[in-house]
């Protein structure tokens, strides 16, 4: 192959980030070389400095998201948050509404119970080309029999396709609906306060750009939910029961000072940065990508609609060609990464045609460019060229 090859061309932004925000090495760097101390955990100077970096955290990512600092919780990622309120708040039988979309941090969770708790899942299959629900159909679903909560993604993780979740919130009130937000934290901009959400679940090292092993979890007022573990907080260290206030409740154990550091320093250049800039770029270079992909006889779109709300994430394939030895191919000879596979998500390809062989997906993120796009699009032509 000819393709252009020179520096890393990421376009992997789907699974994380990469290069992190600036500042996020250093404050990472910093509370491990000069921190390091156990929040909580004692009255000496290295305790106090941890507890106040992770408070400062917890502000950063309240501030950035629109929630209330005592409502947001920090820990290991999305899924563990998940995990955390379908495993605590689902009774037998209950009914839950989702979207044929949803991530395996979802399903999983939502399958085990299915059979633990005999749960009825009803899954809205959504609109033809895209498999996005519309306010109406969710509704209708929800109103159709007693449903005790619906659980939606923000935007999928195969499509990059944006969800309607507010506007839906808002239209099933009460029945809670609880969010994946993993694809769209840092990429769209999201007021949870005013949302009219549940529950809302994200990871620290997507979009917010931090280190991995790091989750945000907002609750809604109202919206209670047990810990899925328990342990020491700090706090109340004389009863051997949880606290029963927030965020110690839901935080047991030491947590990742270091991590949590490194995610408040990302959530703070985001807030300088605006996340609407970022969303708008993203969508330009998705938008380029997808335009320049339909120039080449052989590549197909799948899930991607010009007029959608969407985020920086477009699967495609090449037909008649595997798309994990294609990603091979340009990882080795063309220093492009992106995934191909599933994508944890059969549901979704399930829906969108391409279960079991999976898509390629490039997913742009804020330090991407239109050259990068370019890179990419030069190489799938050369491919398909040489394949004619």
């Amino acid at each position: 192959m000819t393709a252009e090859k020179s520096k890393l061309v990421y376009l992997d932004h789907g699974a994380t980030s990469f290069p992190k925000a600036p500042g996020v090495a250093k404050a990472v760097g910093h509370f491990l070389d000069e921190i390091a101390g156990n929040p909580g955990r004692g009255g000496h100077r290295l305790t106090i400095s941890a507890s106040r970096a992770i408070e400062e955290s917890r502000e950063a990512v309240a501030t950035l998201l629109g929630s209330d600092p005592e409502r947001t919780l920090l820990g290991p990622g999305a899924t563990f948050w998940l995990n955390t309120i379908l495993e605590s708040t689902l009774k037998p039988g209950d009914r839950v509404v989702l979207s044929a979309l949803e991530h395996n941090a979802v399903m999983r969770p939502l399958r085990l119970l299915e059979s633990r708790l005999r749960l009825n899942l009803h899954i809205v299959e959504g609109q033809p080309d895209t498999g996005v629900p519309t306010v109406r159909e969710i509704a209708d679903a929800v109103r159709s029999a007693p449903t005790a909560m619906v659980v939606l993604t923000q935007a999928s993780n195969v499509s990059g396709a944006v969800l309607p979740v507010e506007e839906i919130a808002r239209t099933v009130a009460p029945v809670s609906v609880v969010v994946d937000g993993a694809q769209g934290a840092g990429s769209l901009a999201f007021d949870f306060q005013g949302s009219g959400i549940s529950a809302y679940a994200c990871s620290g090292h997507k979009g917010l750009l931090g280190p991995p092993g790091t989750g945000v979890l907002l609750l809604a007022p109202g919206f209670s939910v047990q810990p899925l573990i328990r342990g020491g907080t700090g706090s109340n260290s004389e009863s051997e029961e949880m606290p029963s206030f927030l965020p110690d409740s839901l935080e047991a154990g030491t947590p990742n000072g270091a991590g949590i550091a490194g995610l408040g320093a990302a959530c703070k250049w985001l807030e300088e940065r605006g996340v609407e800039a970022i969303h708008l770029l993203q969508n330009e270079l998705v938008q380029r990508l997808a335009d320049n992909l339909r120039t080449i006889k052989g590549v197909d779109l799948h899930g991607f609609r010009d007029d959608a709300h969407k985020t920086g994430i477009l699967s495609f394939t090449v037909r008649d060609r595997d798309v994990g030895e294609l990603a091979t191919l340009l990882d080795r000879e063309c220093n492009i990464a992106l995934r191909a596979g599933l994508h944890c998500s059969p549901a979704a390809h399930r829906r969108l045609g391409t279960f079991p062989a999976g898509t390629l997906r490039a997913g742009l993120g804020p330090f991407n460019t239109a050259h990068d796009v370019d890179v990419l699009v030069n190489a799938i032509r050369e491919i398909c060229r040489m394949t004619e």
